[in-house]
């Protein structure tokens, strides 16, 4: 029987990126460690900085600095939310996102993807000219990551190669599909992160207003679409761990969110407690060998 080898997905979800790093956490507890990674959006930045070999220590260090949410903050964001909200042309999202751009500089530097010495990488990016998913392998990392943080409203797309790239999310919400005929790849696990007010909005759906209805119905639509690659990876022979971790919605405050209930150190440092037991369940599906 061949030597297990791991692959894990992280996916898109709006500042869920302090999950993830739990339930990866765990996942290496447990003796599993990923000898691949990918991820969209959130699960972009987590994917990619583990990759590079970014010690987790110091991935919880920036995540729950006290200033995290400064990096949100732009000059130009006054001006900018406006023209969003007008529907300016040329003006998609309220950030710029150079702040941020810093931070993961300071972390990784120049590297690129495919110089990522402890993991392969793909992280998902979308196309809306070409209208296709990219899994980029290869090319700059903290480009490549912001580019798949970009929601559109929220943070510009980035110009890459003369593409402008959005946010994976918008077309793979949980990448996979490139581990589907990999030879390497014996196991698959997945980490999709869901708000409990998702679940509200489920039990209760005649109380949904329009954008809580877009985006319910986009959910659904990944949902559907990553059953269908998971059962594809299971027919090519895979074995297949899916979780889900369900948090409450993460919130850093005005200008970026809503006013948050707790200071987001506290905050980002329970959702990581949150990933590392939903990481503890995915572990026992696994089950022994995870020495990948």
């Amino acid at each position: 029987m061949s030597e297990p080898r791991l692959a894990v997905a992280f996916g898109a979800s709006f500042l869920g990126f302090p999950t993830h790093l739990g339930f990866l956490r765990g996942l290496l507890a447990g003796g599993w460690r990923p000898h691949a990674v990918a991820g969209s959006s959130a699960g972009a930045l987590l994917a990619g900085l583990y990759a590079a070999g970014v010690k987790l220590d110091a991935v919880e260090a920036a995540f729950t600095r006290a200033d995290f949410k400064d990096h949100f903050r732009e000059r130009s964001f006054p001006w900018r939310a406006l023209g969003t909200f007008l529907g300016r042309r040329g003006m998609p999202a309220v950030l710029l996102g150079h702040k941020f751009e810093r931070l993961l500089g300071d972390l990784v530097g120049a590297m690129r993807i495919e110089d990522c010495p402890a993991a392969r990488l793909h992280l998902a990016v979308t196309n809306l000219r070409t209208h296709a998913v990219e899994l980029r392998d290869r090319g700059p990392l903290v480009e490549t990551i912001l580019a798949s943080c970009a929601l559109p409203g929220f943070l510009a797309p980035r110009r890459m190669g003369g593409e402008l790239l959005w946010d994976g999310g918008l077309g793979s919400v949980v990448p996979v599909e490139q581990w589907i005929d990999d030879r390497e790849i014996t196991h698959i696990a997945t980490h999709s992160l869901l708000h409990d007010e998702m679940l509200q909005a489920r039990a209760r759906p005649e109380r949904l207003n329009f954008p809580g209805a877009i985006f319910a119905g986009h959910q659904l639509a990944a949902d559907e679409m990553l059953r269908w690659k998971l059962e594809l990876a299971r027919r090519a022979g895979k074995i297949i761990v899916p979780t889900e971790t369900i948090t409450a919605r993460p919130r850093l405050g005005w200008p970026i969110t809503a006013p948050a209930r707790q200071p987001w150190p506290e905050l980002a440092r329970a959702l990581i407690a949150c990933g590392e037991r939903s990481a503890e369940m995915a572990v026992v599906r696994l089950g022994r060998g995870g020495t990948a």
